[in-house]
């Protein structure tokens, strides 16, 4: 679930950004395949640990990039707390198993 809303966050901002209409995503098709190409990444493939873990990963890499692209020095600080609850996922899916 984590993914999903990470990634729904950079079609958002990334809308935003460019002048398209966030609201329900409709901006999002007028997104070039440079934007949108890495987010195929977040897509959850199964549902076993390894590959939620990669999606939600996938997703936190896609959301500092964006943030980078908008505000780098939000970025620079958004990007420790990014990273510290992705690395905490997954101990947690690691510590469940």
């Amino acid at each position: 679930m984590a993914d999903r809303w990470c990634a729904g966050n950079v079609l958002a901002l990334a809308c935003l950004r460019l002048g398209h209409t966030t609201k329900y995503a409709k901006g999002a098709d007028l997104l070039s395949p440079e934007l949108t190409a890495p987010l195929e990444e977040t897509l959850v493939r199964s549902l076993d640990e390894d590959e939620l873990r990669r999606a939600l990963a996938a997703a936190a890499v896609a959301l500092v990039a964006e943030l980078e692209r908008t505000d780098s020095a939000l970025a620079a600080r958004l990007r420790p707390t990014i990273e510290a609850f992705t690395n905490r996922q997954t101990a947690a899916f690691a510590a469940s198993s």
